[in-house]
């Protein structure tokens, strides 16, 4: 069996000594292990001959792989090692962090075949797809402001500490949304934030909603019509609480297939849009599912 390892060597949480026991736990489960890099430009190259691709990192390096596998036509099993600053990803379908027990499980789920499988249709934007989540609100520019030296030393804390800062100087943006819903409906929507989830988590351990999850051919959409310094707070808090934001007069959440982006005012930048954690250099103005179909290998236990 060929495992190829894919890691990303320019990750602040990159480790090579991690990733080292990493290769060893799946050799001591009988793999062969050949290594691969993400590049700056998301170019990488796949071993075609490959069993199962492991990517070693967070949603970002996910998204490069994906990235890759689509334009390539690959169809290899994938798993995600959690080596990044935010897993969702793999917080979702249960991937250990530690070496020995991830190989362990993941193996076991590899060999089991079908029954261990989930198949995820990829949802993207106009410059590529994402893994799990997509963004536009003030959240999105305290991830583009943020410190990548105080993220290495303190991790997710820095995203924290660049979103307090917003509280000087709140930015405000209006967006209008052509929706089309995943019963065919149309919707036209004019909101200064949304969010669209692919899976169950955003930002760590909180959920948008309580309906989304990995495997489902539609994302979930919250549009917010107003995102100031309390509506905003508020929204945040429901997440945190666990509560269903729909609850939020200000909330409008869909079951969506495609939206179309249009700034109801000319942007101030685009900072406002993140995808997977990573600030967008240039705002997307389509979202849609498409037809590709990731498989990732469930880990499996004893």
């Amino acid at each position: 069996m060929l495992v190829q390892l894919i890691h990303n060597p320019a990750s602040g949480t990159h480790h090579e000594m991690r990733l080292g026991l990493l290769a060893q736990a799946f050799e001591a489960c009988g793999a062969k292990v050949v290594m691969g890099i993400t590049e700056i430009d998301g170019n990488m190259e796949l071993a075609k001959d490959s069993d199962l691709i492991c990517v070693s990192g967070g949603d970002g390096t996910l998204r490069l792989v994906i990235a890759a596998m689509q334009n390539s036509g690959l169809k290899t099993p994938i798993c995600i090692f959690p080596a990044g600053t935010v897993n969702l990803v793999a917080r979702e379908i249960g991937y250990a962090s530690e070496p020995e027990q991830f190989a362990g499980e993941v193996m076991r789920g590899y060999l089991a075949g079908s029954e261990a499988r989930l198949k995820e249709p990829v949802a993207r934007s106009n410059y590529g797809p994402f893994a799990a989540c997509l963004s536009a609100g003030p959240d999105g520019v305290a991830v583009a402001n943020h410190s990548p030296e105080l993220k290495k030393k303190i991790g997710r804390t820095a995203y924290a500490w660049s979103f307090a800062k917003l509280f000087f100087r709140w930015p405000r943006q209006q967006f209008a949304l052509d929706v089309t819903a995943l019963d065919g409906s149309e919707h036209n929507l004019t909101c200064e934030a949304f969010y669209i989830a692919k899976g169950r988590y955003f930002a760590g351990p909180w959920t948008l909603t309580p309906e989304a999850g990995m495997g489902d051919d539609h994302f979930h959409l919250i549009a917010l019509s107003r995102a100031s310094r309390w509506h905003f707070i508020r929204f945040m808090l429901s997440i945190a609480r666990g509560k269903d934001p729909e609850r939020l007069s200000f909330a409008r959440p869909l079951r969506a297939r495609s939206l179309t982006i249009q700034a109801a005012e000319q942007l101030i930048n685009n900072q406002f849009f993140q995808e997977d954690g990573d600030s967008m250099e240039v705002a997307p103005y389509q979202i849609m599912m498409t037809d590709h179909v990731m498989e990732y290998c469930l880990p499996l236990d004893d």
